[in-house]
């Protein structure tokens, strides 16, 4: 009887830790979106080029009416730079110069994702990519989700960039995945989250301490905004005020009442292109467009 009990207790054992490391592929390795060829159209060009650790990056460049002053999209997790194409589109119609890419891991990029720590070498090789081969003087950085938590990884590259905007950002991924775990499994959170935090190092390579934004963003030196789901159950109310607080003056709270944790282009493009709009303007300038005007 005992011996029936002690494999029965091991063969849970076995089952709960399969589980949980099956829990930390889904969360920490999340699999590459699906990437749909769409056909090239004018004025786009292809663009290949490679992160300081040598990974390879794809994307596109499209040159606006101002070749000076252009404008970085960053996706978010679980996406490609298809995600960010009616931002890119809504911006060249302004007049503004686009590059967007995929991060590594993502798209057709090499590589493999880290949640947006090693991703922010991805940020540091496209505004080095403006600098060296455009000719552009002037950036703008538009970042959602993962992409805005990379953005700020890499604020210490920010040169001759003259805004960011970081839209539904994380503070810490301790913070991210705790709530995460909160929402969908309750007070079982506290035995799953450093279950899951464990897994970090040696799936991706750095301790989940070393991935915090928020200790980074205060390092920015120029103008930030901050957009943020009224709903939005995965950043609550300490984390977007830690992140407020320590973003450098002067820094735009945007709030979307209604929406959630969602795209916030999709979600009213016309309140986006009015707010978003605004503040580029106010950094990088007026769009080639409204000076020819």
């Amino acid at each position: 009887m005992l011996k029936k009990i002690l494999i029965g207790s091991a063969l849970l054992l076995v089952a709960g830790a399969a589980a949980v490391w099956l829990a930390g592929t889904l969360v920490l390795t999340p699999p590459r979106a699906a990437w749909k060829e769409i056909p090239p159209w004018s004025g786009v060009e292809e663009v290949r080029f490679k992160a300081p650790d040598g990974v390879e990056l794809k994307g596109w460049w499209w040159p606006g009416q101002d070749p000076k002053r252009a404008v970085v999209l960053l996706h978010g997790l679980r996406a490609n730079r298809l995600q960010m194409l009616s931002r890119a589109t809504w911006l060249h119609d302004l007049g503004y110069s686009v590059f967007l890419f995929d991060f590594r891991g993502c798209g057709e990029s090499a590589g493999e994702g880290t949640l947006g720590f090693d991703e922010r070498l991805d940020v540091q090789a496209a505004l080095r990519f403006f600098r060296e081969e455009t000719g552009v003087t002037g950036t703008l950085i538009v970042g959602n989700g993962m992409g805005a938590a990379a953005a700020m990884m890499a604020v210490d590259q920010w040169d001759g960039v003259k805004g960011a905007v970081l839209e539904l950002p994380f503070d810490r991924l301790e913070g991210a995945v705790r709530v995460r775990m909160r929402l969908r499994f309750g007070a079982l959170e506290r035995v799953l989250s450093p279950l899951l935090l464990r897994q970090v190092r040696p799936r991706l390579g750095f301790s989940p301490d070393a991935l915090a934004p928020v200790e980074k963003l205060g390092r920015a030196r120029c103008p930030i905004l901050l957009g943020i789901g009224g709903k939005d159950e995965t950043l609550p109310q300490q984390a977007v005020g830690d992140l407020f607080a320590v973003a450098p003056h002067p820094t735009t709270l945007w709030i979307v009442s209604k929406a959630d944790h969602v795209d916030l282009f999709q979600f009213d493009p016309a309140s986006y292109k009015a707010k978003i709009g605004w503040f580029i303007r106010q950094t990088l300038g007026p769009s080639g467009r409204e000076i020819e005007e």
